[in-house]
């Protein structure tokens, strides 16, 4: 079974099967142009046509009332729209979820450090960190498209029904009502010249008259035989008539044409009634709509402007000063001239005009006389007063203050989603060689931190810094104001430190050859994990004591080897070995040893 539905709200035809169409049907439907609507389990034809209706009251014998209104369609549309929304955004925080798991503890947008250890799986795992990013940012784009276009079917449905749209639509309505009936008129006139045209005796005069209505009302004529067969177009009645085109097309009679009028333009005629009767029936719809809104007034027609009274008087000083209608703000002079109203007469329309005076409430004649426009006196007219000069008025607009937007408030999702977009601009997740930096284990920064005592108002330096484990440690062992300094080799390392903890100094330098570390540069609390390779740890913590204030500590990670025992141990107040394995989750088994540091006071 199949039920049809027309809804004035929307002008949309609706066809409701309750089987599936066969082939032919479905050939039918859809080139009436009706589309399959899969959520609605219906087909819709986007506006009212005369072949649509008729197709549909075939299939279903007659068209009914639809039930739902515009704005219950645009509920249950922005529902499915919420749906999708909700499903994109499980997808985004499920994508999202794989992404930490994978970064475990990296903060996004922070380098990746590749040691001795899996450079290749690093890059593995850097590269599915991006392409998660991709696809949770992807997601919950998606998921904010939808709720945006749910929140925007509602807000168009109830658009539509605003009075002041509504009134715009009845004069919409009217005007292609206007286009119906004359449509209508024309197909009348040109069949009742065609049946004219076949009553005529004289066949010469037939044919003049045939022509001359064939030359203007634009009549295609069906193909024939003689016509050129792999020639498509169809000729025109002037063709057929005149023969024109004898290797296009066969001649045609006049009673040919003739027939094919009265045949067509009563169809076409019936076509427009049809038109002009569902324009009157949507009329009477919308403007009982619109009465039921109370705003009848708007189709009222707008008030003619008055017009300001035309004054005839001698200017003071032989011109008349007013604004200057195509410059806004400056003025024009008007040298005035006299005449009697038959020499004003004899000038051409197009070279006499009136123009508006300066207190914008009169005006006066002006004319173009020997390529100059001046303004006119009439001698034998009435005389009026010459008005008042004033200056030029202002333009004063009043303008209705808008309510301010109310502001969205941003959800606690959004924020790490737009992180993430944020690194995928900046180049997504980068990868670092760094064959000596060996991150130091939380619990071991932690050690370190309390062995510095630092104290409300140190200042604190960490060379070689890398990803500032030992900063970030420090930093939060101490309630009060820290000043900090990191040092790091690395520009990439650098510019994440930077971005990683506001308010420290970051210097992208090498530590051993940093100039300008004048006394007054020197620093309360040292804490490092400088390179072990080929001895450098021992040269940069001879370096760092350079830089410690009297009274001063340097908490430092050393390798455990002899020329650190014989260089380092005589000169601390504490050496303590770490246990066999303590760097193995940052990519080395070398053993390692923690070395405290005092200056003089």
């Amino acid at each position: 079974m199949m039920n049809a539905t027309y809804s004035p709200d929307d002008n949309k035809l609706r066809l409701y099967a309750s089987t599936r169409l066969d082939a032919e049907t479905y050939a039918r439907v859809k080139a009436a142009g009706f589309k399959w609507a899969p959520k609605q389990e219906l087909f819709v034809a986007p506006m009212w046509t005369p072949d649509r209706e008729d197709l549909l009251t075939e299939l279903c014998e007659e068209i009914g009332d639809e039930d739902t209104s515009l704005i219950d369609r645009a509920e249950e549309r922005a529902e499915r729209f919420e749906d999708y929304s909700d499903k994109r955004m499980a997808d985004a925080n499920r994508a999202k979820a794989t992404v930490d798991a994978i970064a475990d503890n990296i903060p996004l947008g922070q380098p990746i450090l590749v040691g001795h250890h899996s450079e290749k799986h690093a890059r593995r795992d850097a590269e599915r960190i991006e392409n998660g990013m991709r696809k949770a940012v992807k997601m919950w784009r998606t998921s904010q498209y939808w709720t945006a276009r749910a929140a925007g079917a509602v807000r168009h449905a109830k658009y539509k029904e605003l009075p002041e749209v509504r009134a715009r639509r009845i004069k919409t309505i009217e005007a292609d009502k206007r286009k119906s009936e004359r449509s209508k008129a024309e197909s009348e006139m040109w069949l009742k010249l065609w049946t004219a045209c076949g009553g005529e005796a004289d066949a010469d005069k037939q044919m003049k008259i045939a022509i001359a209505i064939a030359d203007r009302c634009w009549l295609h004529l069906p193909r024939k035989e003689g016509d050129k067969p792999d020639f498509d177009q169809r000729p025109t009645a002037s063709d057929g008539l005149t023969n024109r085109y004898p290797n296009l097309y066969a001649p045609r009679t006049v009673a040919e044409v003739v027939e094919h009028a009265k045949r067509v333009y009563p169809r076409s005629i019936e076509q427009c009634d049809r038109w002009i009767e569902h324009y009157d029936n949507r009329l009477a719809y919308e403007r009982a709509m619109l009465e039921e809104q109370g705003a009848t007034q708007l189709l009222a027609p707008k008030p003619r402007r008055e017009l300001m009274p035309l004054l005839n008087y001698r200017a003071t000083g032989g011109a008349i000063t007013t604004e200057n209608q195509y410059d806004r703000g400056r003025t024009i002079t008007y040298p005035q001239v006299e005449m009697t109203k038959a020499e004003y007469a004899k000038i051409n329309n197009d070279y006499r005009g009136v123009r508006l005076g300066s207190d914008k409430l009169h005006r006066f004649r002006t004319a173009m006389i020997k390529h100059s426009l001046v303004s006119v006196f009439l001698t034998d007219s009435k005389a009026h007063q010459e008005p008042k000069k004033t200056e030029p008025a202002e333009f004063v607009r009043e303008f209705v203050a808008r309510p301010p937007r109310t502001e969205q408030t941003e959800k606690p999702e959004a924020s790490s989603f737009e992180a993430m977009a944020d690194t995928l601009r900046n180049g997504g997740v980068q990868v670092v060689t760094a064959p000596q930096l060996f991150p130091t284990p939380a619990s071991l920064a932690e050690e370190v931190a309390e062995l510095a005592d630092l104290q409300d108002g140190h200042r604190l330096l960490e060379p070689s810094a890398g990803t500032g484990m030992l900063l970030d440690v420090a930093r939060r062992s101490v309630d009060g104001c820290l000043s900090a300094v990191a040092v790091e080799i690395n520009p990439q390392l650098a510019q994440g430190l930077a971005q990683r903890f506001p308010g420290v100094t970051v210097v992208n330098a090498d530590f051993l050859d940093m100039a300008g570390c004048t006394q007054d540069a020197k620093f309360d609390r040292i804490v490092m994990n400088p390179p072990f390779e080929n001895g450098a740890d021992i040269r940069h913590i001879e370096h760092a004591r350079t830089l410690l204030r009297p009274g001063g500590r340097i908490v430092a990670i050393c390798a455990n080897g002899p020329r650190q025992r014989a260089k380092l141990q005589p000169i601390a107040v504490e050496w303590r070995d770490l246990p066999a394995g303590t760097f193995k989750e940052s990519g080395t088994m070398v053993n390692t040893a923690l070395v405290v540091i005092d200056a003089a006071l």
